[in-house]
């Protein structure tokens, strides 16, 4: 799977064949009211029998920036099931803007660059000695993607970037001995990069420098042998865009494929769970024996999606 900031699925859905009993699907619940009133109108049975079958685990949602809160809801969900995610030699680095001010430092959404691929890779040509000095090797893969080993950010924690575009670089800075280094690479970057001549230009043309970079995590990365755990992003682009017929769009192609899928495994009496990702929490649902009130409770107030959504976008992690 190639990584990226744009949606992609972890992993594969083959035809004919169940191959996943866990599901995560993110973004799922925007603050958008226009999306809220599209989610109402969608018809999604597989999810429905899904959260009709399933039980709401209570669970809390990821509130500081301590050990996986790091990541993104969706990216740490896995862990419900047994799954810790992998902090290897692998990371990604994006190429970014730091906006300095008085008394912080915010980090620009990369996508607000509009870096070409030439321009990202004039940069990066620059920055590789620096960092193979450091046992650091990058390697090119788009203008918003480079792929970093080494043994530095072997068992790093390091913040999702879309945890910390928008926001302030100082709560997700890793604090450990080992992360002295990048902090010190982040530094040395600055000045290098400060009168490059693709900035030099960008700044001619009133557009934002490249002036630093920001290390994170795939999927991929995070979760290298997760066979029966599916993390959907489809919705992305729907949520940040607030385009409602994508979303009702995109809330299709998951009933018809990952939605799909657990119920198929549900059919062959496998364990399954399904957990609805929204940019702060999470709301997990695995098969649970019913008490007789949850029985009646679901034949006089079946379990409505929307309603499961608003109540996520709400923040509200348990019921």
């Amino acid at each position: 799977m190639k990584a990226g900031l744009s949606p992609t699925a972890m992993p594969q859905v083959h035809e004919g064949h169940v191959a996943i009993r866990h599901g995560v699907i993110a973004y799922a619940a925007p603050e958008s009211e226009v999306l809220q009133k599209a989610t109402d109108a969608l018809y999604l049975p597989n999810l429905e029998k899904l959260l009709s079958r399933l039980s709401h685990v209570k669970i809390s949602s990821p509130a500081t920036a301590e050990s996986s809160a790091f990541l993104m809801p969706h990216e740490d969900a896995p862990k419900l099931v047994g799954i810790a995610p992998c902090l290897g030699p692998e990371a990604i680095m994006t190429p970014c803007h730091w906006q300095v001010g008085m008394n912080e430092v915010i980090l620009l959404k990369p996508e607000e660059l509009a870096l070409s691929d030439a321009e990202s890779r004039q940069v990066l040509s620059a920055m590789q000695p620096y960092f193979e000095e450091d046992g650091l090797q990058l390697v090119y893969e788009s203008p918003l993607v480079w792929r970093v080993t080494g043994n530095l950010i072997d068992g790093l924690p390091l913040a999702s970037i879309e945890r910390v575009s928008g926001k302030s670089i100082q709560t997700w800075m890793p604090n450990l001995q080992q992360a002295k280094t990048l902090q010190r690479l982040q530094s040395e970057m600055q000045m290098l990069l400060y009168q490059h001549p693709v900035n030099d230009e960008r700044s001619l043309k009133g557009r934002w420098t490249v002036n630093s970079f920001w290390m994170h995590r795939a999927l991929d990365q995070l979760y290298p042998k997760s066979s029966d755990v599916s993390v959907a992003l489809d919705l992305r682009e729907a949520a940040l865009s607030t385009d409602p017929t994508l979303w009702q769009k995109s809330w299709q192609q998951i009933d018809n494929s990952l939605a799909l899928s657990l119920c198929q495994a549900l059919e062959l009496n496998q364990s399954v769970s399904l957990t609805l990702c929204s940019e702060d929490s999470l709301r997990h649902y695995s098969l649970q024996p019913d008490s007789w009130r949850q029985k009646l409770q679901r034949v006089f107030k079946p379990v409505s999606l929307s309603r499961e959504l608003r109540t996520l976008s709400n923040g509200v992690a348990s019921s």
